[in-house]
């Protein structure tokens, strides 16, 4: 079979608008990355980040600048060197229903959400206090709690505990606990069950330990169509699966003294809101877009069908006139065998003409879908945790200490940050079955 002049060329407009859209990673491209990441090795998932494209860019700089803290290294150049850039490049955006999202624009007109935004100072802040640079920490740290506690509008403010709970942890570390008992209670008002962080913001001096646990590897984002009365917006729904299994937390030191802990709520507030802000922001050039992709992918898979289709009815038919004139043969010659013969040639050709044409079908609707799935190449910056742990104690210690949950196991081989006589310990389980990555 052969394509029409112009449908090669609808061909040749698709393929070079897949090509154009290359240099943006997609899911697949974390693959590796994120297998090493889900059994706890983010040394490897760091190794393994993609570097094909998005170099230098704010989702690059999270994802590279999470998986370096959390082993330890203070290596926050391109997180200071996107917090300068977009210094000026936060901008505001209200939905129809009046509630008001803060977004920030990067250069490669990236649309930073409101938790990613209050995440690179809270990264910066523990990458100063990692360095010792312990007024730069308490200043991005001041900057992170503006962005949660300034009142954009009456209405749809963001805050949230855990953001709270892990903002408290960071002034501790930089030697302020008079701010960390502020996001404490914070954090208690926002979620009455929150008990404990009521009860730690009522001591008049830190603990001598404290420990915060970043737990989860971070969503995945899956595809969510909707019937709406707008085919191509609701087509682009996604939604995220939270992947961390909140599981309880063991702490003990060399001694097998335990370490009493308390996990956050889930961050799934943050994904949510980042949804919500999505279905409002650029909707119009992003149906347009969309709706090309959708429209080429659909005329593309259209004709692969139809040639498919066509080549096995082809082959049916043909086969099936070619048996018929045996059996004809046969059945003049009054042999059985011939007969029978030609009736095989017909049901052979029968059989493969129809696995020519669901063959063709199956694989041309399995490539629209993927075409057309959203998911594959949503941007966001997948480096973050889903909720936190937090433990403290007055008592010696000995290292080093033993974190385990039922899916994961690390350790922590010596006091973290001491400042002011107070130890801050912040490390990272991925707390997830490798069930979890769908890819």
């Amino acid at each position: 079979m052969r394509y029409s002049t112009s449908l090669i060329a609808l061909i040749l407009l698709f393929t070079g608008t897949g090509c154009s859209q290359n240099s943006l990673l997609t899911r697949h491209d974390y693959d590796k990355s994120q297998r090493n990441f889900v059994r706890g090795d983010a040394n490897d998932a760091l190794l393994d980040l993609p570097r094909r494209a998005e170099q230098g860019t704010f989702i690059n700089a999270m994802e590279s600048g999470y998986l370096n803290l959390i082993q330890g290294k203070a290596e926050i150049k391109p997180l200071q060197q996107q917090a300068k850039v977009l210094e000026d490049r936060v901008r505001y955006h209200v939905s129809r229903e009046a509630k008001t999202f803060f977004y920030l624009q990067t250069p490669e007109d990236y649309y930073a959400s409101e938790h990613e935004v209050i995440w690179l100072h809270m990264l910066l802040s523990w990458g100063y206090s990692l360095k010792g640079q312990f007024e730069n920490a308490c200043v991005e740290a001041r900057v992170a709690g503006s962005l949660l506690s300034l009142p954009w509008s009456p209405v749809g403010h963001f805050d949230d505990p855990t953001m709270r709970l892990f903002l408290a942890s960071l002034w501790t570390m930089c030697g302020d606990w008079r701010e960390a008992q502020v996001d404490l209670r914070a954090a208690w008002v926002m979620d009455n069950s929150l008990v404990w962080a009521k009860e730690l913001a009522s001591r008049e001096h830190p603990p001598a330990h404290l420990f915060a646990v970043l737990g989860g590897p971070g969503p995945d984002p899956v595809w969510s169509p909707e019937h709406t009365l707008n085919p191509l917006r609701s087509e682009r729904k996604v939604s995220f699966k939270l992947r961390g299994q909140k599981s309880t937390l063991t702490l003990n030191d060399r001694t097998g003294l335990l370490i009493p802990n308390r996990r956050s709520p889930d961050a799934a507030n943050w994904y949510a809101r980042h949804v919500a802000r999505e279905s409002e922001l650029h909707e119009v050039i992003l149906d347009s877009v969309y709706g090309g992709n959708a429209a080429i992918s659909g005329i593309v898979a259209t004709a692969k069908i139809t040639a498919s289709s066509s080549l096995g009815l082809a082959i049916g038919v043909g086969g099936s006139v070619l048996g018929a004139a045996v059996m004809y043969v046969g059945a003049r010659g009054n042999s059985d065998d011939i007969v029978l013969a030609g009736a095989g040639i017909v049901g052979t050709s029968l059989k493969e003409g129809w696995d020519i044409s669901k063959q063709g079908y199956e694989e041309s609707t399995s490539e629209l879908a993927q075409r057309l799935n959203p998911s594959e190449s949503y941007r966001f910056v997948r480096y973050l945790p889903e909720y936190l742990w937090m433990g403290w104690s007055d008592q010696a210690l000995s290292y080093p200490m033993t974190l385990r949950t039922p899916y994961s196991y690390t350790s922590i081989a010596q006091p973290g940050v001491v400042n002011d006589g107070t130890s801050v310990s912040i490390a990272h389980l991925p707390d997830a079955r490798e069930s979890s990555l769908d890819y």
